[in-house]
């Protein structure tokens, strides 16, 4: 630290941005995005405009990493006091303790159409399919599934009035939460129809949609077994920061080989659509699952690629940047 910077010194140490990155987690570019935005801590100024983080800010930093990595909008959480979101870390850490298992929600699909996403829908790690009918009353001829959490419907028509019919089908199927399947509805059906027990998602039926709004909404985080990779929903920390990537890009004419430009590239372009994905504003809750959903994707995208650039440089014995 220069003497400029250490004439707003006190006791309690002051970090630079790199630091901060690196100590929590979190690129530069989504700290000030954060920051900006959201307002999630006032680092202070030195003489020469760098901006200075306390220890404070650090542990209130970190804990708005583990829970934006855990699935939990900054949007939604940026404004909460620390005691508030530490409770709220304590709660999501449950759901990782080796042996703790999460119940799968339980789905059944509603509608002819839907037929072509059931063998998609049977596969899927985040729910369990209990079955598929045309309608209603073939549901309910039979002895229905004990719990049922996740009514899919397809309803090809969505209008503002629409919503008397669908309060009834959702007490009969006594569904924790029902997804409509739609081909045509004006948006104010949609702003009408979306709230915390109905979501609307447009037709075909996208299973990944799909997973990413019954995982928002019955907060699951799973982890695979005996897997090296994050699970959706935990985002992985960076292995490289940006000078790291911009030094080992020049490397590659060095040792006649473009692989490490390339995955270099390619992770810096991962990162600025991740912490793009991260910040989008939604519109409703099909965009959230959407924006939560292309995050969580493009973060574990990022972790391969940058796990593939580290076995490039072991392999190419390629230096790093010293420190600054």
């Amino acid at each position: 630290m220069s003497d400029s910077e250490s004439s707003v010194s006190t006791d309690e140490p002051r970090y630079r941005i790199g630091a901060v990155c690196r100590l929590t987690g979190i690129s530069q570019h989504v700290l000030r995005v954060w920051e900006k935005r959201y307002g999630v801590v006032e680092p202070l100024r030195s003489e020469t405009d760098r901006r200075l983080y306390r220890e404070s800010d650090i542990h209130r930093l970190s804990l708005l990493k583990a829970l934006v990595d855990r699935g939990q909008a900054i949007g939604s959480i940026a404004n909460l006091d620390n005691g508030t979101l530490e409770q709220r870390l304590q709660q999501a850490e449950v759901a990782l303790k080796p042996g703790v298992t999460v119940e799968k929600p339980v789905l059944v699909l509603f509608g002819e159409s839907l037929i072509a996403s059931r063998e998609d829908c049977a596969m899927s790690e985040t729910f369990s399919l209990a079955g598929h009918y045309d309608n209603l009353p073939e549901y309910t001829a039979e002895k229905p599934v004990k719990r049922l959490d996740v009514a899919v419907i397809e309803w090809p028509s969505l209008q503002v009035d629409s919503a008397v019919e669908i309060t009834r089908y959702a007490n009969r199927l006594n569904a924790r939460h029902l997804i409509l399947v739609y081909d045509y509805a004006p948006r104010a059906a949609l702003r009408r129809l979306t709230n915390e027990r109905i979501t609307a998602l447009r037709s075909p039926l996208d299973i990944a949609a799909l997973e990413a709004v019954i995982a928002w909404r019955f907060g699951l985080v799973t982890r695979p077994a005996d897997s090296s990779e994050p699970a959706m929903g935990v985002i992985p920390s960076r292995k490289f920061n940006d000078r790291e990537l911009a030094y080992l890009a020049t490397q590659s004419p060095a040792i006649a080989c473009e692989c490490p430009m390339h995955l270099a590239q390619l992770i810096s372009k991962l990162v600025h659509f991740e912490a793009y994905s991260a910040e989008c504003e939604s519109r409703n809750v099909e965009d959230a699952a959407l924006h939560s959903y292309l995050y969580n994707t493009t973060s574990r995208a990022r972790n391969m690629m940058e796990r593939a650039l580290i076995r490039v440089v072991e392999l190419e014995n390629l230096s790093m940047p010293p420190d600054n």
